[in-house]
Formats: structure tokens, sequence, C-alpha cells
């Protein structure tokens, strides 16, 4: 995962809408078989960018696992949807950090994949994604953040503003510009 965290590094700020996306392919023997990230609106996302990164040195990928820092997608958009290739082209296990916050994937792309036979690991490195990809969760899909602060207890907002903030790696006055402009849940 590690090495998927660095190529979404290489990303960042070359992505328009999309997030900034890192991706590895192993082989089973702990060969890297592949590398990418994502590109530009309507190019390749991270997961196509290594199979094809992969291909180009002549690997095949059935079998292997491929990390990726974000869920697969579900959806053909500009692109078609990362998680129908991945089960295409044979790969045995997807390694993934955290769950597309994409109202149209979250949690899609995952049950697409475990539906198509492939293994999936959730959760490695979660908490170093959550900070790599906050300041894009907040701009694009807040949603996901006011939705976990509606599940923290009420009477600790102080708290609540702290450890949400701490999570995406923005500063407190985001989150609570965020609650401000949406209001409490039940105003919603």
């Amino acid at each position: 995962m590690r090495l998927a965290i660095e190529q979404a590094e290489l990303a960042r700020g070359h992505t328009g809408d999309n997030p900034w996306v890192g991706c590895a392919i192993v082989s089973p023997q702990g060969q890297v078989l592949g590398v990418g990230y994502t590109r530009g609106p309507g190019e390749h996302h991270a997961e196509i960018s290594a199979a094809t990164d992969a291909a180009s040195r002549g690997h095949s990928i059935v079998g292997a696992t491929l990390y990726s820092t974000l869920e697969p997608c579900s959806f053909h958009g500009r692109t078609p949807a990362c998680a129908h290739s991945i089960v295409a082209r044979g790969l045995g296990r997807v390694v993934t950090s955290i769950r597309d916050p994409n109202p149209k994937v979250d949690g899609a792309g995952i049950r697409i994949l475990q539906q198509g036979g492939v293994q999936v690991l959730e959760g490695v490195s979660q908490v170093e994604v959550w900070q790599q990809l906050g300041s894009w969760i907040v701009g694009h899909h807040p949603h996901a953040i006011i939705r976990e602060l509606d599940a923290l207890v009420a009477s600790d907002r102080a708290g609540q503003l702290l450890s949400v903030a701490a999570k995406y790696a923005v500063h407190p006055s985001v989150i609570a510009a965020l609650i401000a402009f949406t209001g409490p849940s039940d105003e919603r």
C-alpha cells in the first residue's frame, strides 16, 4: 500500500475533479508488476494505469493483488468502471484504504469485485489516505463528513470538530463551516 500512496501523491493537482488515487499491482510472489495513478478527467484511473504499466512490462496480472488507495469506481462516467475492469482482467485480490465517498460508488465497487470472485480487504492505511484525500473529500463530497458528524455524540461538539478535522487533515474551521452551511441534520 505504501507504493500506492506514493503513486497517489504524483497525481495530486493533476486530476481535475477526480481524487488523486494511487495503485500498485503485485504478483503472488511479491513482485511489483505495475504501478499507476489517476490521470486527468476522462483519462485512465489509477487501476487502469497500473494494469497498462504491467502490460507494457510484459507482465500478466491474472491472480495478482491490486493495492488502491480508494475503492475502485463502479459506474461508467467519463471512463469505464474500474471494478468491472479488475474482474475482467482476472485479478485475484484487491486491497483498498477507504471507500469512495461518492454516493454513486460508496461500497458498490467492492460489491462488484466480490460478486466477480475477487477477494477484497478494506481499511489498510486508511488514516493516512483520509488525510491524503481530506481536501478532496471536503471539496467534492462534504456530505460524507456531515454524515460522519451526525453519527457522533452531540454533547461533544468541540471534540467532534477536532476529531473530524484531524482525520481529514483540514483546519477545524473548515468542518465548522460545513456544519454551518448545511445546518443540523434534523434541518436537512
